[in-house]
Parts: C-alpha cells; structure tokens; sequence
C-alpha cells in the first residue's frame, strides 16, 4: 500500500470519539430513591469521565501430566468509575456519600442503581444508541474532596466507583 492511500483510508475511516457520550443514572425508587431521590438529566454537565470496567475472570490453571489445563473461572466483579465536578456547595458529593451510607446498612434490592452509557453520534450520518447497561450497580466508595487556597476558582472534583453484577454491552 502506498503511504498516500493509507493516508486516504486514515482520513475516510470513521474513528468513535471518547467525548461523545452520556450517562443515565437510575436510582430504585422504593429504596434508596426515597432518601436521595433521582438524578436529573443535566447530570451530564457534571460528568468528566467514565471508565467502564474490566472484564475479566479468576483463571483455573493446573498442572497436571507433565501439561497445562487452563479455563476461564468465575467472573470477577465489575469495577468502573464515573468522575464528576460538583455545584451548590458540594451538593452532589454530599448526595453520593448519603447513597454510599444507605448502602451500607440495606439490602442491594434497596440499594441498587442502574446505570446506562449511550454513545452518542461521531458523525452525521450516525445516531445515539445505547452502549452499555451496568444492572445491579452499588456504589463501592467515593473518593476524597482536596480543599486547596493554592488554587484559583477551581470547580470541585470527585470520583464515585461502582461494582455491578450483570454489565451488558450492546450491539449496534
């Protein structure tokens, strides 16, 4: 192949951006929706980052016969992350760490969100559709506030990691 024409296909290729998508959050309305309620659409503004988890699994592996067995175990537990910036005197810190305490004394039925990413379109010729549903999530720790007077005007930030039992993703 000649460097233009890889230069060519390079250009017509249609790349997926990592900028473009949106989070929906779903909070169990008979449990934990009754003392943080749900989550607005504009939550989106807030959002900076989502890393979605790993899948992986706990190996089986012997040796047995002068040879190797191997299998693929169990899965492991789904861990992902969403990063947010906050607003209102820390008001949506401060909704995630009264959702972290409330599961910490309720079953999961009462405790569980459903999270959903949806990729939205690259290019005009594409649509929105949903990429992946992370059912049964509970949310595993918030991360800290760092309070500096070394900085000017910086909006807060905070990072919320969840571990799911059933991640889905779509096809398109």
């Amino acid at each position: 192949m000649k460097l233009a024409d890889g230069i060519k296909q390079a250009y017509e290729r249609k790349w997926s951006m990592i900028n473009t998508f949106n989070v929906e959050i779903t909070i169990v309305p008979e449990g934990l929706g009754t003392v943080i309620g749900q989550f607005s659409d504009d939550v989106n503004l807030n959002i900076i980052s989502v890393t979605t988890p790993d899948f992986t699994n706990d190996p089986i592996e012997a040796w047995i016969g002068n040879r190797w067995f191997i299998a693929n175990g169990k899965d492991a537990l789904y861990r992902y992350s969403i990063t947010f910036r906050d607003q209102d005197q820390l008001s949506l810190y401060r909704k995630f760490i009264k959702a972290y305490n409330y599961t910490k004394t309720n079953y999961f039925e009462h405790s569980r969100m459903e999270i959903r990413i949806v990729k939205d379109a690259d290019w005009g010729n594409e649509t929105n559709n949903m990429f992946m549903e992370l059912n049964g999530s509970l949310i595993e720790s918030v991360s800290n506030l760092s309070f500096s007077n070394d900085t000017e005007n910086q909006i807060a930030e905070f990072t919320v990691n969840f571990k799911c039992v059933e991640p889905i993703v779509k096809s398109k």
